[in-house]
């Protein structure tokens, strides 16, 4: 399976007709980010594990490796992580529609963003640092 099949997933889920269909689109937006990153890293050289670790993983390699684009990217896939979170494990808190439809959007916007960072940054440079900050911190080998 491709990554962009959640957010095609996300995108169909979005325009469905109950509260479930919308929290399901932020879940699946989230993990099409996240597979997207993953598979960047493990491509580039940097497996950044396979379980709850990899996304603490993520979010601290962008955030640390030394490039404050991808701190602003680092801080976006955060968020989504965190919605993920709220749409997945508070059945109490109301989405809307237009916020499930919004999530997706914000989700292509990001992949979009990180795409374009890459014609500036070189992609090693990215892993380079995420990689030595993740050894530092014990989280990789």
């Amino acid at each position: 399976m491709k990554w962009t099949e959640f957010l095609d997933s996300a995108a169909r889920l979005a325009q469905g007709g109950t509260e479930g269909d919308w929290q399901s689109a932020v879940s699946r937006a989230y993990y099409a980010v996240f597979h997207s990153f993953r598979d960047f890293f493990k491509t580039h050289g940097l497996d950044l594990g396979r379980s709850g670790q990899s996304h603490f993983n993520l979010d601290s390699g962008l955030l640390h490796c030394g490039f404050a684009a991808a701190t602003g990217i680092a801080a976006r896939v955060d968020t989504l992580r965190n919605d993920r979170t709220l749409a997945d494990y508070d059945l109490h808190s109301i989405l809307v529609q237009k916020a499930a439809g919004d999530t997706v959007q914000r989700s292509r916007a990001l992949l979009a963003d990180f795409q374009t960072l890459l014609t500036t940054v070189p992609a090693a440079q990215i892993v380079a640092g995420a990689k030595k900050h993740l050894q530092a911190i014990g989280r990789v080998p």
